[in-house]
């Protein structure tokens, strides 16, 4: 009865490691849990050129307030 119960416990020990170690994906690391409130900490944006601005300010106009 003892080994019975050693046997499922590695076998769900073995399971619950498999599960997790795939939730540890490489693209998942070192990124940020706590945030600063009111400040963006990811990459500068290009500024936008003369043409993008118009299109926006174009697309902001028929918006209806």
């Amino acid at each position: 009865m003892a080994d019975r119960t050693a046997a499922w416990i590695w076998l769900l020990g073995a399971l619950g490691l498999a599960l997790l170690l795939p939730a540890c994906r490489e693209d998942e690391q070192d990124r940020p849990l706590l945030y600063d409130k009111g400040s963006y900490s990811g990459a500068p944006q290009p500024p936008l050129d003369a043409q993008q601005v118009e299109r926006l300010r174009l697309r902001a106009q028929n918006q209806q307030y």
